[in-house]
């Protein structure tokens, strides 16, 4: 028994899902659309906390915010936390092992947004949205693209 414990000891951890967005880290090229509303902006991303966290940086015209992403393997679950301009601050949550598809659910301060992140390829990818705000559903898709201008 303690020569399994020892060996289970000295196996190389799997790595955490959130390595799997190492392809993320760079500078994206975004268009969010909602109805007849359209803005660019870019996102870049980079590792922190010794590849524990990636953090989000997007800006835009007049404004930006920043994004922390974990992972947690003992629940298998995701969480983002946004820090907006205006000073407030959304966590969203979910659940599952998958990069390339992450279903998000907001948690703080409230549960009116649902979020899927969806790789297409190495240079694209899409979050699509739904927020209720004010009796009103919001969709939206982001499309974001690698190098693009």
């Amino acid at each position: 028994m303690l020569a399994s414990l020892m060996l289970a000891a000295a196996l190389p951890a799997a790595p955490s899902p959130l390595a799997g967005l190492h392809y993320l880290v760079g500078t994206w090229n975004c268009t969010y659309r909602a109805g007849a509303a359209r803005l660019a902006y870019d996102a870049t991303f980079a590792y922190e906390r010794d590849g524990h966290t990636l953090r989000q940086v997007a800006t835009w015209a007049g404004g930006g915010d920043q994004e922390l992403l974990g992972y947690d393997a003992r629940r298998s679950r995701w969480t983002a936390v946004v820090f907006e301009d205006q000073g407030t601050v959304t966590i969203l949550r979910a659940t599952g092992t998958d990069p390339n598809h992450i279903a998000y659910r907001s948690i703080y301060p409230d549960a009116s947004i649902a979020e899927t992140f969806d790789r297409i390829s190495g240079t694209e990818y899409t979050l699509h949205a739904t927020v209720r705000s004010g009796g009103k559903t919001i969709t939206s898709v982001d499309t974001c693209l690698r190098g693009a201008q």
